[in-house]
């Protein structure tokens, strides 16, 4: 019996594998550290009261017990300076950190973290999927703060660029976003365009935060929010512009029947413009970037868009001309802008029945490349 006795001082665990685990452990203390920063209000109250004494940051209601290793490890990740018991935001704090800055990411950090994430139970994710795993409405008021967020980036400012530069943009005077969610492409495109009036065309959850939004940069009187589900609901028609980010992914085995009923509202001779995450032109995942891949796939309800030719064969169908493809990288990874001028005929469409050509599907009901 004593020789199957596992003797202790005689196992111990490779150094350097134990070192690959404490630093992925390290990863999540840094970001409740940040997260807790962000909650507690540290930088907002920084930005106005520092440089100020240790100490002084009892105020926030933290334990002084606390506050010297708090400051510490968030200098140590370079979001504060702490020097002889003084501390004070660093630049990259003021611009992403303090909730009163334009380029604020506080809601992307902190959204992560929320039941509502989810990450905030992967294995419930991974068995269930992304729309069946929490209860209430969706897609959060939160989520969308972090989404709006996130593709200020460069997203929202390639994609503006894109149909800024279209033919005939200056003489549109009507734009709908369909699921615009935050509204910040409508927001931005009016901001570029003096003359163009905007409808967000979201869920009626959605609608008061796409409103708050609106107040926000002055543009109550230019642009409406409008509840409805593209499925069922008709958002109106005639429009010149109409802008789709990110929302195709769950209908991806029926464009032609989602585009179809998109195209009836756009205006002959209108303007549609497709923001969408794709698989790499050779669906493979880049070495190192496993944890992003695993984000894609959450945030496009299992994997990207996949084959661009594909999207660009149901526009052709649907009678669009002028179709330009323009690839960029997004916070998300990989991306295409789609744009594409509507026809003079009548739009037919029905259900997709699985449009995919054979033998030309790389992702497979397991995810891409499966």
């Amino acid at each position: 019996m004593t020789d199957h006795i596992i003797q202790l001082r005689q196992v111990m665990p490779a150094a350097e594998n134990v070192e690959l685990l404490d630093a992925t452990v390290s990863g999540y203390q840094a970001y409740r550290i940040l997260s807790a920063a962000l909650e507690l209000g540290l930088f907002d109250w920084l930005s106005e009261h520092g440089p100020a004494i240790r100490h002084d940051i009892t105020a926030l209601g933290i334990d002084g017990m606390f506050t010297r290793s708090l400051l510490t490890a968030l200098a140590d990740m370079g979001y504060v300076t702490f020097d002889e018991n003084m501390c004070a935001n660093t630049r990259i704090a003021e611009e992403l950190l303090v909730s009163t800055s334009p380029t604020y990411q506080g809601d992307l950090i902190l959204a992560a973290g929320r039941e509502t994430s989810s990450w905030s139970d992967l294995a419930a994710t991974l068995r269930n999927g992304t729309e069946t795993q929490k209860t209430g409405l969706r897609p959060t008021h939160d989520h969308l703060r972090a989404v709006a967020q996130r593709c200020t980036r460069g997203e929202l400012q390639h994609v503006v660029s894109q149909v800024v530069r279209s033919p005939g943009f200056r003489d549109a005077r009507s734009m709908l976003d369909i699921g615009g969610g935050h509204g910040l492409y409508a927001i931005a495109l009016c901001q570029e365009n003096p003359d163009l009036q905007a409808c967000v065309f979201d869920q009626p959850h959605v609608v008061p935060l796409t409103r708050e939004y609106i107040n926000r940069y002055g543009l109550s009187g230019r642009i409406s929010a409008r509840e409805g589900d593209i499925l069922v609901d008709d958002p109106g028609r005639g429009y010149d512009v109409i802008v789709i980010s990110h929302l195709l992914y769950k209908f991806r085995d029926r464009l032609t029947d989602i585009l179809g009923r998109v195209t009836e509202s756009l205006a002959p001779g209108g303007l549609l413009v497709l923001n969408h995450l794709f698989c790499t032109p050779d669906c493979t995942i880049s070495p190192g970037t496993g944890v992003s891949e695993l984000d894609r796939a959450i945030m496009s309800a299992g994997h990207p868009l996949c084959h661009p030719p594909i999207l660009e064969a149901t526009l052709k169908r649907l009678g669009y001309s002028d179709i330009i493809r323009s690839p960029h990288e997004t916070g998300m990874g990989y991306a295409i802008i789609f744009s594409a001028t509507r026809g003079d005929s009548e739009v037919e469409h029905g259900r997709d029945g699985g449009q995919q050509a054979p033998g030309h599907d790389c992702c497979g009901p397991d995810g891409c490349g499966n």
